[in-house]
C-alpha cells in the first residue's frame, strides 16, 4: 500500500526520544521494518498501533499523521468546563466598560446571598 503519507513527526518524536527505529519497534512489539514504513510513508498504522504510538510518546494522534504541530493531547473537557470556556470567549469580547459592569454585577449578586 503506497499511502504517500509519511510520518515526520512520528520520526521527529522518536530521534527526540533519542530512540532508533529497533528500540521503538520492540517498545512497540512490531517490525523495524514496519516503524520504517510509517516514517517513509510506505504504510500506515493500524488504529490500534496509532493510539499505541500516541500513548507511548504521550502525544495526540493528529501529531503523529501530521495534521497539527501540536504534539499536546486534546483533553476532553467537561460541560462546566465548556460553559466556563465560553463565558470567558463572551467576556473578553465585551468592551472594557462592559466587562465593569458585568464585574459588578456578579459582584452584587454573590453578596445578594
Amino acid at each position: 500500500m503506497n499511502t504517500n503519507f509519511k510520518m515526520d513527526n512520528l520520526k521527529e518524536i522518536r530521534k527526540r526520544k533519542k530512540l532508533t527505529q529497533v528500540r521503538l519497534s520492540i517498545d512497540m512489539e512490531v517490525s523495524q521494518e514496519l516503524i520504517s514504513q510509517y516514517e517513509q510513508g510506505v504504510s500506515l498504522p493500524t488504529v490500534s498501533n496509532l493510539i499505541k504510538l500516541a500513548n507511548f510518546f504521550n502525544c495526540s494522534t493528529d501529531y503523529l499523521l501530521g495534521l497539527t504541530n501540536n504534539p499536546q493531547k486534546v483533553i476532553s473537557l467537561t460541560q462546566t468546563e465548556i460553559e466556563t470556556q465560553c463565558f470567558l470567549a463572551k467576556y473578553r469580547s465585551l468592551p472594557k466598560e462592559n466587562q465593569e459592569h458585568l464585574l459588578n454585577y456578579l459582584d452584587f449578586l454573590c453578596n445578594k446571598y
